[in-house]
Formats: structure tokens, C-alpha cells, sequence
């Protein structure tokens, strides 16, 4: 009997991506594993959805700008429901989260109000304790889910024998370069260009932000580079972001820009949360 795969997400918002999903994992495809994907239907009880989850071989969350249909008894959305219940049930589980600089969303699609500060909080939550993707199109989540399958269901491959001669060559090869950071003096408040604007910190605030992200990367981070990506970030400076991050931290931009995108929701939802509770802009 093949595994069955659990896919979680708002189900008029993401009709098209939970669709591509199910044709993509219905076509037998060489090397990829024989799944059955599992949708609950939007009229389906909590009771079922969260017998379904459990019974699955693995979970597949698939979070867009929707927080969606709230459970009465516990406050909470029911796809949040489903991943705690996958969660519980010790799932192999995949989160994907929309990629908001680059994919398209139609207004009628985008929370605002108290069920958007819910979604800011789950998203902050998972980008801290989940290893997240972030998807940019309907096209890119099902390549990124499809790959991120052969991951999880593939037999582990046996190690080779390695020679002597060939471990010290590869601890050379993996020796981390010391990052060269250059220091800016930066003034209060909004600077710089568009393509380099950024929010500069005072002292106090950095270390507010710093103690908000600081253990999301992989890495110690020294504070002059997480600096610079705080700043950008607060500005909505993405890219800049992720490539102050790749400079100093010495790892790929693919990388660097996962990195951002987990610290990016994080720092919203710090902000949104501050808004929420002074009622004043910043």
C-alpha cells in the first residue's frame, strides 16, 4: 500500500497549488515515490480532518496570506489545527510558506485584521521551529514539495568507504573563510537609495531585534552583519538583506535568502504585535 501525504492549506486561496500537487503526485514518475495524496474537502469536520492527518505516512503545510475557517472551541484556524495534530502524531513534516515579494495574490486573497495578526504569529512560529520553503508560484511549490519528497521517503544511501587521503583533503575543502564585514556609520531613521534603503537602529533596538532572531541561523552571526540584515529587513529591503547576509556569513545566495525569509516573518510579526498593542505606526 503506498504512503499517503497529508496536504494542509486554505482551500478557495490555494485551489490552483493543492490541485498541481495532487495531478503532479498522481503521475508515476522514475526514482519518485508511489504517494496518495490526502485533501479534506472544506465541508469536512475537525474530527475527520484530524483522523485524516493522523493517519497519514507525512505532513505537507501550505501556508499563503489566509488564516482561514477558525475552530470555535479552541480560537484556532483549522489548518493550524491539522499541524499540531501532525505534530502530535510525530509526522515526517514539510512546511511551505508564500514567498510575499514574489508571488501574486489577488487582494480577495490577503487577511487583514485580527485574523492576519493570527497568520503573522503561525508563520513567525513555524519559521523558528520548522524547516521552512518558501514558494514563489503554484509551479514552484509542487518542484520544491516534489524534490523535498525524495528526501523524505528514499531509503538512506550507504556511505562509501572513504580514504585517509581523501577525509583530509575534504576537511580543507570545508574550512570555513573567516567573512571580511565592513562597519557604516549609519544616522537614525530611513537611508539610503531604494535599492539600498534600511532602517538604521540605535544600540537598544538592535539588541531588542537581535534577541527576537539571533538563534534562527544556522551559524553564529557576528552582530555587524545581523545588523545590516535587521535594517534592510525593517525597510522591506529583501534582497539587500539577503545579500548582506550571504556576503558576511560566507554561504550561497539560495541559502542566504531562505535564511532571510524565516528571520522576515519573525520581525513582522514582532512589529505587527507592537502595533497591535501601542495602536501607533513606528
Amino acid at each position: 500500500m503506498s504512503a499517503s501525504l497529508f496536504i494542509s492549506s486554505t482551500p478557495f486561496d490555494l485551489a490552483l497549488h493543492r490541485n498541481k500537487i495532487a495531478d503532479a503526485l498522481s503521475q508515476a514518475k522514475s526514482g519518485s515515490p508511489a504517494l496518495r495524496v490526502v485533501l479534506a474537502a472544506p465541508e469536512t469536520g475537525l474530527a475527520e480532518r484530524l483522523r485524516l492527518v493522523r493517519q497519514a505516512s507525512a505532513y505537507v503545510g501550505v501556508f499563503g496570506m489566509v488564516y482561514g475557517n477558525v475552530d470555535t472551541a479552541s480560537g484556532k484556524s483549522l489548518v493550524q489545527l491539522e499541524y499540531e495534530a501532525a505534530l502530535a502524531a510525530g509526522l515526517p513534516i514539510l512546511i511551505y510558506i508564500i514567498d510575499e515579494d514574489e508571488h501574486l495574490v489577488l487582494p480577495k486573497h490577503v487577511d487583514t485584521g485580527t485574523p492576519a495578526l493570527y497568520l503573522s504569529e503561525l508563520k513567525s512560529h513555524l519559521s523558528q521551529t520548522q524547516d521552512v520553503r518558501f514558494y514563489e508560484s503554484a509551479d514552484d511549490l509542487v518542484a520544491k514539495l516534489e524534490n523535498d519528497l525524495l528526501r523524505v521517503f528514499a531509503p538512506a544511501p550507504v556511505p562509501a568507504p572513504v580514504a585517509p587521503a581523501a577525509v583530509a583533503e575534504s576537511t580543507k575543502a570545508d574550512a570555513v573563510v573567516e567573512p571580511v564585514v565592513e562597519a557604516n556609520e549609519m544616522p537614525s531613521g530611513l537611508t539610503g537609495t531604494a535599492a539600498s534603503k534600511r532602517y538604521a537602529l540605535t544600540p537598544p533596538r538592535f539588541a531588542f531585534f537581535k534577541e527576537k532572531v539571533a538563534h534562527l541561523f544556522q551559524r553564529e552571526m557576528p552582530d555587524a552583519v545581523l545588523q545590516d540584515v535587521i535594517e534592510y529587513l525593517l525597510a522591506g529591503n529583501t534582497m539587500s538583506a539577503a545579500s548582506a547576509l550571504r556576503r558576511g556569513a560566507g554561504i550561497s545566495l539560495e541559502d542566504a535568502i531562505e535564511e532571510v525569509r524565516k528571520t522576515e516573518l519573525v520581525i513582522v510579526d514582532t512589529v505587527q504585535r507592537h502595533q497591535a498593542q501601542t495602536g501607533a505606526v513606528k
